[in-house]
């Protein structure tokens, strides 16, 4: 084996580098440089296509928006079609505005120099002052009192049997009975065809002749078909 030759030699107008083969063999470099020199300028052309391609897309696109708004702007109502349909305010709305704005502020001033007093609702029991635990148990404490004194001057029942306010036979009489079913009947289910033609008949002749309606609302009567 041959020891790589680490200089650079010159034969001729040829230069030999220094990738030698182990087994004696030198070639030349400018192939593979030429290769790579071409591989690569394949691939910047191909990178350069899709560039192009995307910025042709990207163009056409932004194009036609510009058209679809340009087409929208052109097409774009009135303004006085959009006041027309209600979808705009004329300049007349604000000053309009202002004077229902002041109209409804003095019905309000006015109503609320009429409401009532703060004492006015407690005298009517509308508006109850908050209260303590201590003067919520003292109340409650005069209301039983005030109740049990009322019971007290209660009169007894002889005294109400006396005045004839309340009375009690001398005798009550108890007597078996059977079980029986105590809902009550539908009759309208037990009805014959006949039967609601006749009730149906019976209720237009009714309206149409006995009852009073006037002449004008003759017309929204209704009647059942027979």
């Amino acid at each position: 084996m041959e020891t790589p030759n680490r200089g650079i030699g010159f034969s001729g107008d040829t230069v030999i580098t220094q990738s030698a083969q182990c087994n004696g063999d030198i070639h030349n470099n400018d192939s593979d440089l030429s290769d790579y020199e071409n591989n690569r300028n394949d691939d910047d052309d191909d990178d350069d296509s899709d560039d192009d391609a995307s910025y042709n897309k990207s163009f056409a696109a932004k194009v036609k928006r510009n058209d679809s708004l340009a087409f929208k702007l052109n097409n774009r109502p009135e303004k006085t079609s959009l006041v027309d349909r209600n979808i705009i305010q004329n300049s007349s709305y604000d000053t309009d505005f202002k004077a229902r704005r002041e109209i409804v502020g003095t019905s309000l001033v006015r109503r609320l120099s009429q409401r009532p007093s703060k004492e006015e609702l407690q005298e009517r029991n509308i508006y109850r002052v908050p209260k303590s635990d201590e003067e919520k148990q003292k109340e409650k404490e005069e209301t039983k009192t005030k109740l049990v004194r009322k019971l007290s001057f209660r009169p007894t029942v002889e005294e109400l049997r006396r005045r004839n306010i309340i009375g009690f036979n001398e005798y009550v009489e108890v007597v078996d009975a059977a079980e029986y079913d105590r809902r009550a009947d539908k009759p309208w289910t037990k009805l014959t065809p006949q039967d609601k033609a006749m009730i149906r008949k019976e209720l237009n002749d009714f309206k149409s002749e006995e009852m009073a309606v006037h002449a004008e609302s003759r017309k929204f009567t209704r009647f059942h078909r027979p």
